[in-house]
């Protein structure tokens, strides 16, 4: 079946070879490859979606049936199969220049919700327009099919949007589009989704970082607080052993453990207090 595929693969490109000449036709990138395959996520066998439709690999239809299995390295050559006419349908449909983010990003898209729809969308007929600001918008409007490990509908579209935003001469991670904050239809125009992805995602960990800080800072004055307390009681009860100087192994006993674990919790308290001290300076 793979030989099979790989020879209309072939075909397929050198029917279109004689069409693209004059001009560059942009393919996906290994970049936009890694974020398909992250949310189609690897399937050895066929399995069933929850639309009922059989699906195997990387999100390949088409061959899938009851039973069948798939190597890694297979279902990465079916997913290249399957890319080759959402390759053709952006070179041929959008009339405006894309960079290699804009590319792969439209890429993920139109393999979720497929070619014909792309086709008759508000995406293509805002890039055709000249406004690739406004096509990504529309596009952020478009709901995934909501399945594992997808955790929102627009998880899949936000990730697309911030590579289709991310500077065209710069790499953009995987685990940036992954983390960019999920923008729906109705997100608004707020001043962090005009940030680019980089921005919004630091701008997110630091925020998540700094809101605890009052109530945790409270818990570890608590904590040391119960830890002087025991730390007190223990050295109180050695005191009295000594000042009644006669031993009392229960007594003995107690103030020891009160003592460690009251230097116990004093050193966990510190520990966090400095910890906090140095994560604000870097903040």
């Amino acid at each position: 079946m793979l030989l099979r595929l790989a020879g209309e693969r072939a075909r397929f490109e050198m029917g279109h070879s004689v069409s693209a000449a004059p001009s560059q036709r942009l393919k996906v990138s290994r970049e936009g490859l890694l974020l398909i395959k992250s949310f189609e996520g690897f399937r050895p066998r066929t399995v069933r979606r929850r639309d009922g439709a059989p699906v195997i690999g990387y999100g390949h239809t088409k061959s899938a049936r009851a039973g069948a299995t798939i190597t890694e390295v297979e279902a990465e050559l079916l997913l290249q199969y399957d890319l080759l006419p959402i390759v053709d349908a952006i070179n041929s449909r959008v009339s405006i220049p894309l960079n290699q983010h804009q590319f792969d990003a439209l890429a993920s898209f139109i393999f979720s919700v497929g070619v014909q729809r792309f086709e008759g969308s508000d995406v293509l007929e805002q890039l055709n327009a000249g406004a690739p600001a406004r096509a990504a918008e529309a596009l952020s409007g478009w709901p995934d099919r909501v399945q594992p490990p997808v955790d929102a509908p627009y998880r899949r579209r936000s990730a697309e949007r911030a590579l289709f935003d991310a500077a065209p001469d710069r790499p953009a991670p995987l685990d940036l589009l992954l983390t960019a904050p999920v923008r729906g239809p109705h997100s608004g125009s707020r001043a962090d989704d005009e940030a680019p992805a980089t921005v919004q995602v630091l701008r997110h960990e630091r925020r998540a970082a700094q809101a605890p800080v009052l109530n945790d800072t409270g818990a570890v004055i608590f904590i040391g607080g119960i830890g002087l307390l025991a730390f007190a009681a223990g050295v109180a009860a050695f005191r009295r052993v000594l000042a009644a100087q006669q031993s009392s192994d229960g007594t003995v006993l107690i103030g020891g453990a009160l003592a460690v674990i009251g230097l116990i919790f004093i050193g966990v308290a510190g520990w966090n207090l400095t910890r906090k001290r140095n994560n604000k300076r870097v903040a």
